[in-house]
């Protein structure tokens, strides 16, 4: 089990890490070239001056408008049969399909089209040519964070189709709606930005109801979860100038001051953050698995997720 469930989370965290990777890969090779094309073509038209540098504009604080923020959602079906974990908001969600009565699940993988779905099952050792063994259709709401759709099965002979409603794995009686905005520097050297301030915007009133700062992150993507399984999603953003620097900082939800309160102690432990929804854990790195117990985290012996 702890096989399938590692080869499980690097598939997820693949994902994660390939499209930080190509984005960088933009920034830091292909956008230069293109520039210093540009720049030559301009120059043999135009007289040289002398080049005057305005630091004020570079490191003044604007918003970054691309940036992908990741919304992690967990569902249990209502036949009891399924358990799915999903990155969402995304043109290619994907995920895990754990079974609950048997031992496994499937990586699944499709697109998403406003707030509708379509999946289908396949084995990362084989990849998306295999033929799917479940598929998955549904409409998202937002304000319930239910997922109805249909299931289709593709067992041995004919496939089997049965309607599904996907309900929150820890459900809360509302959910908060919000857009984030990011601000923050550009660096002109390294074409790439840093992250010093969120805002967190009413999705209704499209006020700003809180500011998050204090901080300088990298701006390739966020993640919005549930880190501690208390059913709210929770704002996770990476420290570090490089992509493969494992510092993370965690701005968990706390529904009674309706504020993202910033957590040190998920700070202090180093490590990409996957998780185990099913489990009610979070793997952080090979010495740090955590479990959430009775609003408590509780330190398992790694890895202890299967």
């Amino acid at each position: 089990m702890l096989y399938f469930l590692s080869n499980l989370r690097s598939n997820q965290n693949n994902y994660y890490r390939q499209n930080i990777r190509y984005r960088l890969y933009l920034s830091s090779v292909i956008l230069p070239a293109l520039i210093a094309i540009t720049t030559f073509n301009v120059q043999a038209k135009t007289p040289v001056k002398s080049a005057v540098t305005n630091k004020s504009v570079t490191s003044s604080i604007k918003q970054i408008t691309d940036i992908t923020t990741y919304v992690q959602r967990d569902w249990r079906s209502d036949d009891g049969q399924f358990f799915l974990t999903l990155y969402s908001a995304i043109w290619n969600p994907h995920g895990t399909l754990f079974y609950l009565k048997k031992w496994g699940g499937v990586s699944v993988e499709g697109f998403q089209k406003g707030l509708d779905f379509k999946l289908k099952s396949y084995d990362p050792e084989v990849g998306l040519e295999a033929p799917p063994e479940y598929a998955i259709t549904g409409t998202l709401n937002q304000r319930t964070n239910i997922l109805m759709g249909m299931v289709t099965h593709y067992p041995e002979g004919q496939a089997s189709v049965r309607k599904t409603i996907f309900t929150p794995a820890i459900p809360i009686t509302a959910y908060p709606q919000y857009d984030f905005k990011y601000y923050g520097t550009e660096d002109p050297d390294w074409h790439r930005a840093t992250i010093t301030r969120v805002d967190v915007i009413n999705k209704d009133t499209k006020a700003v109801v809180q500011q998050l700062n204090g901080f300088r992150a990298q701006a390739y993507s966020t993640n919005y979860a549930d880190m501690n399984y208390d059913g709210y999603f929770d704002l996770v953003l990476q420290l570090g100038d490089d992509v493969s620097d494992d510092t993370y900082l965690y701005w968990l939800y706390d529904p009674a001051s309706k504020k993202f309160v910033r957590n040190k102690t998920l700070e202090a432990i180093s490590g990409h953050p996957s998780r185990y929804p099913h489990k009610k854990q979070l793997h952080l790195n090979k010495d740090a698995l955590l479990e959430r117990v009775n609003g408590q985290w509780i330190k398992r012996p790694c890895c202890y997720a299967d």
